[in-house]
């Protein structure tokens, strides 16, 4: 189904643009609530040993991200790439999980939203439920935050990219500034004492398995700098794919670092087992710093602020996936419909904050499913995006090559594409290991395909398309 031309969109981002839409995805706000989960395993010094090891392996994986850009320079990222190595139909299944990763992470953001305003001003929690749904009770305050983001957000990104990275370039280089100051306070109030042992587990298990544990971890907190991808046909004139390649890996190593670096500041702020407690870790590690609460609502703030820029991005990164399959002719083609004035895919920012309303709507029970399909979506779809390079490379074999290529040849794409392929076979695993018969997410993912099958079968239906063509 051949889509109608549409204006282009709009071309504006820079180098900076694209490490605020990588980093500002990589680094969210969990860092605050799950500091205990990472010290656990293997103490402070095995965490930051994880996370500056799995940097060795998520920077090449990066770096293979922007040959695939280099290849398929077009908005939508995965689905562009599979599409163009494997087909139409596996670049749709890979486009619409894709779209339920960053939609549904978009969704978790607005209920996470609600939960930090409640712990920075207590007066706002306990109210009375509306409703409960997925056993949990869903209250106006969960509703009001929820959906007044979601609108903000799609605001922000239907007035198109310039607007959306704009805001994000903002959100991001405030928030490393306020994280520079957070660790200089760790580092200056604290004591290394603290950090020992460092290398140490505080559960019921060895060192060795704790590490273990935690590469795996790691690798998942050190992902999502893909929705950089998404925006590479709104490159601004003059910004280089070398350009956006680097702004991807310095990304990752700029969150390793951060992780790295808030893990010990914290740390050396009281004994490390105490992080292993409480809902807001590194928020207590803080407060003997800065008596009266203080640091517990400044470091609040800047985690609703690094919140804030993940969610931006995700909005971005869902728009441009609508759009690629609107135009590959599987989502209708209004959606593929480019403001002649800002440049912007309107109509699928406005799909993008419908699905995220719907999402606030599920409420805070939706989380734990949310967090379990997103983790298996994005680390299947970065294993077959690794199989799509080894495809597109063995294709174009003896052609003019493209503008970025990773380094290391063949041997560091096999090494990459298995570890990709290992972590998403753990990942898809993990919901059979702690459920009694099928896991919901199973459910809910295989319900999710049947929507996107029977949505394209309508459409080709009703349009009298005689097959699905290429973007």
């Amino acid at each position: 189904m051949n889509v109608a031309a549409e204006p282009a969109l709009k071309r504006g981002v820079t180098g900076p643009g694209y490490f605020a839409l990588a980093f500002g995805t990589i680094v969210g706000s969990a860092w605050m609530v799950l500091m205990g989960e990472w010290v656990a395993p293997a103490g402070p010094g095995g965490a930051v040993l994880a996370f500056l090891g799995m940097t060795l392996l998520m920077v090449p994986v990066a770096a293979a991200y922007a040959e695939l850009v280099a290849r398929v320079p077009r908005a939508g990222a995965e689905f562009v790439f599979v599409e163009k190595a494997f087909g139409p139909w596996p670049g749709f299944v890979t486009g619409w999980y894709l779209t339920l990763y960053f939609v549904g992470i978009a969704a978790f953001e607005g209920l996470a939203l609600s939960w930090f305003l409640e712990n920075l001003a207590p007066s706002l929690s306990g109210q009375a439920p509306l409703y409960t749904l997925l056993g949990r009770p869903i209250t106006a305050m969960d509703l009001i935050v929820g959906l007044a983001g979601a609108v903000v957000m799609t605001i922000l990104n239907a007035s198109g990219a310039t607007i959306a990275v704009g805001f994000q370039k903002i959100v991001t280089f405030a928030f490393l500034t306020a994280s520079a100051v957070l660790v200089l306070l760790g580092f200056a109030q604290g004591d290394t004492g603290n950090w020992h042992p460092l290398f140490e587990s505080a559960q019921d298990r060895s060192f060795a398995g704790g590490m273990f544990v935690m590469l795996g971890v790691a690798g998942m907190w050190l992902s999502g700098f893909q929705t950089a991808a998404s925006a590479v046909e709104e490159r601004a004139p003059g910004t280089s794919f070398h350009t956006v390649a680097r702004a991807m890996m310095a990304a990752v190593a700029v969150a390793a670092l951060f992780y790295s670096l808030i893990i010990l500041a914290s740390a050396s702020l009281a004994p490390w087992r105490d992080l292993t407690s409480g809902a807001l870790p590194v928020a207590a590690a803080f407060d003997h710093a800065l008596a009266g609460g203080l640091a517990t609502k400044g470091i609040i703030l800047v985690a609703m602020a690094s919140l804030l820029k993940t969610w931006n991005a995700m909005h971005l990164s869902a728009t441009r996936v609508i759009l690629a399959q609107a135009r590959a002719g599987f989502l209708p083609a209004s959606l593929a419909h480019i403001d002649a004035r800002t440049g912007a895919p309107r109509r699928a920012a406005l799909l993008v904050g419908l699905w995220t309303c719907l999402g606030v709507l599920a409420g805070r029970g939706a989380i734990g499913p949310i967090i379990s399909m997103g983790t298996m979506c994005t680390t299947a779809i970065a294993a077959v995006a690794m199989l799509a390079l080894m495809r597109l490379r063995s294709r174009d074999k003896g052609a003019t090559p493209p503008a970025f290529v990773l380094a290391g040849g063949s041997p560091l794409l096999v090494a990459i594409s298995i570890g990709a392929a290992v972590v998403a076979s753990a990942a898809i695993a993990t919901p059979f290991g702690v459920s009694d018969g099928m896991p919901v997410e199973i459910w809910l993912m295989l319900g999710w395909l049947a929507l996107g099958g029977g949505m394209v079968m309508a459409q080709r239906r009703l349009m009298g398309a005689p097959s699905v063509q290429p973007a």
